[in-house]
């Protein structure tokens, strides 16, 4: 993106999001609709209580490829599995003595969340604690210690279902890594080749957007299919081979792109994308290119040559060459706790600020004796991340999920399920429903989570028994917990030890710049894993960016102070193919940016928290 250009903003973000139809998005969105439909049955069949519950769990216990996927199911259930272990000795201590309940909870809460934010149990911490406050919630509901014992099965059932039918579908239906990733890397070649054909602002933001994916995404796909045992040792190095020659491809791309010259450009697009175009037909196919032959080249200036030399080199080895491992690669592993886990005072304050939340929600709903608002306490484990931005972003996309479900589920009770006389109808209308949160979930990160919200929302109104419910009350109940949990959550996530994105932008410059000159002194294999990673942490970078627009207005920098950021950031990115391709001025350039992110550094935005939170956990459905 140019320096000069703003970022859109946050709605016209979202809603291009919302209509995007991206490679596999419909698949995945059907599939998912396919395993919650085929939980739902089940559970309906053999009247398993909640079944809105098991239709859920369906929805987020898949991903895009089967691997991780049947992965991701096993984890949970094995999760789920010692966790009903552990608490069926103490439910017969705990179910009646409702204090000590109350201080297993937040002890419990506390110490979770704390592991979420300062251990390698980032992406589970939040949906274990989730998970354990409710079912010691549960408890206070049940009046007998074997009620509670099988209360606690059914719980078993409940993630059970969905992951058996999730792993069903995966094994069937769901594409291999090996498939997505040659599908990217096709994707990838192909946006080279339109570039060249068509250079302009479209073409170049799809381009940028699609290299950071193939340089981000393709490696872990390609280590998928090495643990699921898809890749011969032949065809494993063959797709190393191509990831490596296709990132060294779009960065001589990126350079050729920017020469002033609009018939050497042209020239050079006639020589290179029929090549480059072949390719992705040929990754997109299933299989992979081998023996290409060079493109033959205009006569270009000298300074063009080494980019020349680069992509003929790209080509001609793309599948022949594979990169040899980083010797360093073991050294860089951290263990199993963050390096500041104990010394960071901003691991024991997440922690305290999602605990805080939640239990005055339940405290409050347990006072009032009203059940029925139980997904305040759920609200406020689901939104509460590390920085004030991260958790009103959430908090946003869950009022809007959950009004948007609450009114689809309304409709559905006066309109539909009055014609509705067995199971058959009722799986239609879970598969409608479904479809439209699957579409949402399915889609960007600005989005993704409102599809999980809208459908919790429509299962609790539509799907309250094991046939048609007509209980209003449902709705106008899940619509006013999720207000009070999100309520109390921004009340102390941006009133107790509050942390504003800005002051991690900064910091994060510097790693960033730390992490190019490192780079820059290396060779070979580390040097192109050095420059992934820079370009994955420059993509985390520029969402924190677009974040601080959610911040509230005492804690939300200038818009000056984003935009001189932005620009800074804007010129990192273009550092990222002359290093990568090992052209001799980016050094001098990358000291320039790295001493102007010193400068900035020294003027952090007025009134703002300059501790550096720690990094955020994942929310639950995205665990």
């Amino acid at each position: 993106m140019p320096a000069s250009t703003e970022p859109p903003s946050p709605l016209a973000a979202a809603w291009a999001a919302l209509r995007a139809n991206t490679p596999g998005r419909l698949a995945y969105a059907l599939r998912l609709t396919l395993v919650c439909c085929g939980s739902g049955l089940i559970a309906l069949w053999f009247e398993i209580p909640d079944p809105a519950l098991i239709v859920y769990l369906g929805l987020f216990l898949n991903r895009p490829d089967r691997t991780s996927g049947v992965m991701l199911a096993v984890v949970m259930q094995l999760f789920v599995t010692v966790l009903i272990a552990l608490l069926v000795p103490v439910t017969a201590l705990l179910i009646d003595t409702p204090f000590w309940r109350t201080m297993a909870m937040g002890g419990l809460s506390f110490g979770l969340m704390f592991l979420g934010s300062a251990s390698k149990l980032r992406p589970f911490a939040p949906t274990m604690a989730l998970i354990t406050a409710y079912v010691l919630d549960l408890l206070g509901s049940l009046p007998g210690g074997e009620l509670a014992t099988r209360g606690l099965l059914y719980a078993w059932l409940f993630v059970g279902v969905p992951a058996g039918v999730s792993i069903l579908a995966d094994l069937l239906l769901a594409p291999s890594p090996r498939r997505l990733a040659g599908g990217l890397l096709a994707r990838a070649l192909a946006s080279a080749a339109d570039l060249l054909d068509a250079p302009g602002d479209a073409t170049r933001t799809q381009f940028e957007a699609l290299r950071r994916q193939a340089a981000i995404g393709a490696p872990g796909l390609l280590k998928l299919a090495r643990m699921e045992g898809a890749l011969r040792p032949g065809s494993a190095a063959a797709y190393r081979s191509a990831a490596a020659a296709t990132a060294h491809i779009l960065a001589a791309v990126d350079l050729l792109d920017r020469q002033p010259d609009a018939d050497l450009r042209q020239a050079l697009a006639d020589a290179l994308a029929p090549t480059l175009r072949a390719m992705a037909a040929i990754l997109a196919g299933g299989g992979y290119p081998v023996a290409i032959d060079p493109p033959c080249w205009p006569k270009v200036p000298a300074d063009l040559a080494p980019a020349l030399a680069a992509l003929t080199q790209a080509i001609t080895g793309f599948t022949t060459t594979p990169p040899p491992m980083p010797a360093t690669a073991r050294a860089e592993k951290s263990g199993f706790f963050a390096a500041d886990a104990f010394s960071n005072p901003a691991h024991v304050e997440y922690a305290l600020k999602v605990t805080i939340g939640a239990m005055l929600c339940y405290l409050l709903f347990a006072l009032w004796d009203w059940p029925g608002i139980h997904t305040a306490m759920i609200t406020c484990y689901i939104v509460g991340l590390g920085t004030a931005a991260e958790t009103i972003e959430k908090l946003s996309l869950r009022i809007i999920g959950c009004l948007v479900g609450a009114g689809l589920g309304l409709a559905t009770i006066v309109y539909v399920l009055p014609a509705i006389t067995s199971i058959t109808g009722i799986l239609l209308v879970i598969a409608v429903g479904m479809f439209l949160a699957a579409w949402v979930a399915a889609g960007d990160a600005r989005i993704a989570y409102a599809g999980f919200q809208l459908a919790f929302a429509f299962l609790l109104c539509s799907l309250q028994g094991h046939g048609p419910g007509f209980d209003l009350s449902v709705a106008r109940d899940r619509v006013l917990g999720v207000l009070l949990g999100t309520g109390m959550s921004y009340l102390v996530f941006t009133r107790l030890w509050p942390v504003s994105v800005a002051s991690t932008i900064d910091p994060a410059i510097a790693r960033l710049v730390a992490l190019l000159r490192q780079a820059a002194g290396a060779d070979g294999a580390m040097r192109e894993a050095r420059v992934s990673r820079a370009m994955a942490a420059a993509t985390t970078l520029r969402r924190s960016m677009e974040l601080a627009s959610f911040e509230p207005e005492r804690l939300r920098p200038a818009p000056e102070w984003i935009e001189t950021r932005h620009d800074l950031l804007a010129r990192i990115n273009r550092l990222e193919s002359p290093l990568l391709l090992a052209q001799p001025s980016a050094e001098a350039e990358l000291e320039a940016v790295a001493r102007d992110a010193e400068t900035l550094a020294a003027f952090p935005p007025p009134e703002s928290d300059t501790a550096v939170s720690s990094p955020p956990p994942m929310p639950p459905a995205a665990a």
